[in-house]
């Protein structure tokens, strides 16, 4: 991590270098480790919980787009999973992160399986719509503009409340 992350990280826990060296003698990948736990759960809990209640698949799948964009801010915080798979760390988390986004993808998978198409299309749907999210999120970002996330949302929405999904 830089001085100026670690001075970032330092105010926003209220401790000192030093004191953030006692609570993860591991150093910053400790850090890094326990944020990224951190960020799964929340994801799990926010967005991917919703795959796994009883409901329609199409309800279910709209819950988990609105979870992922509360999670992401509406677009305006970036998801650390993803932050990490873009920096050095990726080497460090790659395994992890590889773990955990496909049984994301099972979940979505078997969401989109219960249209009648294929486990292939269920697959491939699955895929599309991380892309979409991730894809939107990183140019709203990049733009420092939240809209193309948001619109990216909305029309995800809309398609699922029609009970049908086009990406």
């Amino acid at each position: 991590m830089k001085a100026r992350r670690y001075r970032w990280l330092s105010r926003a826990c209220g401790l000192g270098k030093a004191s953030l060296y006692h609570h993860f003698p591991g150093g910053k990948d400790e850090m890094a480790g326990v944020l990224l736990q951190r960020a799964i759960a929340e994801l799990n809990e926010v967005a991917y919980r919703h795959l796994d209640r009883p409901a329609p698949w199409n309800q279910r799948l709209s819950g988990f787009v609105d979870g992922f964009a509360a999670y992401c801010a509406n677009g305006t915080r970036n998801c650390l999973v993803a932050e990490l798979t873009a920096t050095a760390a990726r080497t460090r988390f790659a395994d992890q992160i590889q773990v955990q986004t496909n049984a994301w993808l099972r979940q979505l998978t078997a969401a989109f399986a219960e249209t009648g198409v294929s486990e292939k299309r269920a697959r491939r749907r699955a895929r599309e719509l991380l892309g979409s999210l991730y894809g939107a999120l990183v140019v709203a970002r990049m733009l420092d503009d939240p809209r193309p996330f948001l619109q990216t949302i909305e029309r995800l929405s809309k398609a699922f409340a029609a009970e049908h999904y086009a990406p």
